[in-house]
């Protein structure tokens, strides 16, 4: 007799193609099924706990995403994004305008765009972005204070400047002008974009020169900008540098025109010579007689808007337009809606990767340097000099890799490495540096699980506490983890059903307790025969009378009562109820009410759930290497359980199993079972000769459940 004991399941479910690999280092402490539990860094495995229910979207009709808004660790929100609408979440519930009534905002984005939104945040400010619109900007001033507006960008990106023979003229300098090209040069989608018109030159204006008199109305230039005289009198000693009003030079007054430039917003289009268009900028003069230095704004609705948006070196970057797939747009430093391009280490820049095939930026990601992910390769941008800031002068585009990342699913950063989806949206890359080689490289996270996404991946979160868990749910609905301790080289893949809904967006942000991440959901479910979308969160994992096991559900918890109401989101369902920590009989809800047996305080109600673990192929080591395939008979198992409560199966098969009873003759019966820590004794196992027998296992109650190890005792 032998007892190969698999002590760790940290290794996760892996793939169907590994059950002939037994001498795989990973092999003994993985799982054919891992579903409803997490394995943790250490190696348990802990039943994950239940989700509990928020509020109903505002349209189950429509597809909806959530989006985290984190202010600080005890500020943290969580967004709901709708068919041209947003609402609010925090500390667990819906923030509301009055009583009853959910707090929203109209918003631009259609239901069918919201699966391409990009966000980067800076305190209060998200900056999103999307193929379709140009970008915005949403802001918080409180808790029924938010605003989402266009940005208005103090100077916007443009295109380079014309090269050709076409003119631009204005009406007027100032104010609601028309633009008349001297040929073909617009077309409707101008309608938005910003035409920008330069100086013929800046020193056909005199210099601006201390001590030299000037009459009101005179036009001087210094430092390039140009600037008009309020005074009659001698300059004074302190030459005009400012860029905005009127200021004194210590005599004479000077009020800033332009820097040799000036652009204008398209209103509206007349013909394909003809705009009416309001000035932003003041225009410089010889856009009055016309100019063949113009041009075009980089982002329009005719050119495209950019995709991907991050903060890196405080600038605001942006990249990806479909008429620019492979070009990044950088802010000017700490001025993140002033896109001014200029020399100097401050300004801003922009940049287009040089490669042979044209491919969208999909995302970009701050580390050291900035990570950038095309669909066809991943690069990295930073200075000449690794130790220096990036400038308009010393940008590099290093490229690392030619996996080619997803479209529409934002990476992670964890640590140092950075997280994607690689190009067809099921297989997850670690990008890291690795120093040996100098360089970037992006191992395959699936490789021992590739089973696990292959339906595709919606979009990724990270959970840092209580677990480090990478979150990813699946195309088919189905909410796949990763337990990912990169220090501890753990990479476990766990599969979750959400009481049999459909999950269509995961988030986290911290608990606000400001204790650990809180894992947010939408579940679409069908209910009392309707499709309803529900925000729903996964509780704390808790051991008392609160052990929260139950998906989409809520809690009672106050004077002894016999019926709990309250719950219509759960019409028509069977529930399972735990009651002051026992469990109680399954109910159906009706007219959003069940009735208990007997009084309870403390009574959490929701959709039952089963944890199941199926282990691999059991293989037994000997000295002539392994015993795969020789026949062996499980006759017995022992189970190492961590406060574990009733509910616990175990057998060959699901028709196979039988209960384990953790209640024992000295627990009172009026009293909840005490949870089970230690090792079970020598349960008889129902099964015959085989190859490769497996041990499964599952927990049907709701109640907690940690396995630490399963002993199987076998004859061969």
């Amino acid at each position: 007799m032998v007892a190969p004991a698999q002590t760790s399941f940290n290794a996760g479910e892996l793939s169907p193609l590994l059950k002939g690999r037994p001498t795989l280092d990973k092999y003994r402490n993985g799982c054919e099924t891992l579903e409803n539990f997490i394995p943790q860094i250490q190696g348990p495995a802990r039943k994950r706990p239940g989700t509990r229910f928020v509020a109903e979207v505002k349209d189950s009709a429509d597809a909806t995403r959530l989006i985290p808004f984190e202010y600080s660790t005890t500020q943290a929100y969580v967004l709901e994004f709708g068919d041209l609408y947003i609402r609010f979440y925090l500390d667990g519930g819906v923030v509301e305008s009055s009583p009853g009534v959910p707090y929203e905002i109209v918003s631009p984005y259609t239901s069918a765009q919201l699966a391409a939104l990009e966000y980067a945040q800076s305190a209060d400010v998200i900056y999103i972005t999307h193929p379709a619109h140009p970008p915005y900007k949403l802001a918080r001033t409180s808790a029924l204070s938010w605003t989402i507006t266009a940005v208005t960008f103090n100077w916007p990106p443009f295109n380079d400047e014309n090269v050709g023979t076409t003119t631009l003229t204005a009406s007027a300098v100032t104010g609601n002008i028309t633009l008349t090209a001297s040929a073909s040069l617009f077309v409707s989608a101008d309608v938005g974009s910003y035409f920008k018109i330069s100086e013929v030159s800046a020193s056909k204006y005199n210099q601006w020169t201390t001590g030299v008199s000037y009459s009101s109305g005179d036009i001087v230039y210094y430092l390039g900008n140009i600037y008009q005289s309020g005074t009659t009198a001698a300059a004074g000693s302190r030459p005009p540098i400012h860029t905005s009003g009127a200021e004194s030079d210590g005599a004479v007054t000077w009020t800033f025109l332009h820097d040799g430039a000036g652009y204008a917003q398209v209103t509206a289009y007349t013909s394909a010579t003809l705009v009416n268009a309001t000035v932003i900028k003041r225009l410089p003069a010889t856009a009055l007689t016309g100019s063949t230095r113009w041009s075009e704004g980089a982002w329009s609705a005719r050119r495209g808007y950019p995709h991907a948006v991050t903060f890196y070196e405080d600038r605001l970057w942006f990249a990806g337009s479909s008429s620019k797939p492979q070009t990044l747009w950088a802010s000017v430093s700490g001025d993140y809606e002033n896109h001014k391009y200029g020399t100097n280490d401050d300004d801003a820049l922009n940049y287009t990767i040089n490669t042979q095939d044209m491919n969208t930026i999909e995302w970009l990601a701050p580390t050291k340097v900035l990570a950038i992910g095309t669909a066809n390769g991943e690069f990295t941008l930073g200075a000449t000099q690794i130790s220096d800031p990036v400038t308009p002068t010393n940008v590099k585009i290093t490229p690392q890799t030619t996996f080619g990342s997803a479209t529409d699913v934002k990476p992670l950063r964890v640590g140092s490495v950075i997280l994607f989806l690689q190009r067809a949206g099921r297989k997850l890359r670690e990008y890291a540096y690795q120093f040996d080689t100098d360089s970037f490289v992006a191992p395959n996270m699936n490789v021992l699980a590739d089973h696990i996404t292959e339906s595709g991946v919606l979009e990724l979160a990270y959970q840092q506490e209580p677990s480090q868990i990478v979150w990813a749910p699946r195309t088919d609905g189905v909410l796949t983890g990763m337990t990912y301790g990169r220090t501890e080289d753990v990479v476990g893949w766990h599969r979750h059903t959400i009481g049999g809904g459909i999950v269509e967006s995961a988030v986290t942000v911290p608990h606000w307790d400001g204790d650990q991440d809180v894992l947010w959901l939408i579940v679409r479910r069908t209910i009392d025969g309707s499709t309803v979308r529900y925000v729903e969160y996964v509780e704390k994992y808790m051991t008392d009378e609160y052990a929260f096991f139950v998906d989409c559900g809520l809690t009672y918890d106050g004077s002894p009562v016999t019926a709990i109401s309250g719950l219509d989101h759960l019409e028509g369902e069977e529930v399972a109820v735990l009651v002051d920590g026992a469990v109680h009989p399954n109910r159906t809800v009706s007219a959003g009410a069940i009735n208990l047996q007997l009084a309870g305080s403390v009574v959490n109600v929701g959709l039952p759930y089963t944890a199941t673990i199926k282990t691999m192929p059991i293989d037994i080591a000997t000295n002539a290497g392994t015993s795969f395939i020789d026949e062996k008979r499980a006759h017995k198992i022992v189970m190492q359980l961590y406060q574990t409560g009733p509910g616990l199966w175990y057998g060959p098969t699901v028709a196979e199993m039988d209960e384990y009873a953790v209640r024992s003759s000295q627990d009172a019966m009026d009293n909840p079972v005490p949870l089970f820590t230690g090792f079970t004794e020598a349960l008889p196992w129902p099964s015959g000769s085989e190859r490769g027998p497996q041990l499964m296992i599952q927990h049907r109650l709701p109640l907690p459940c940690t396995v630490v190890a399963l002993i199987p005792e076998l004859n061969q």
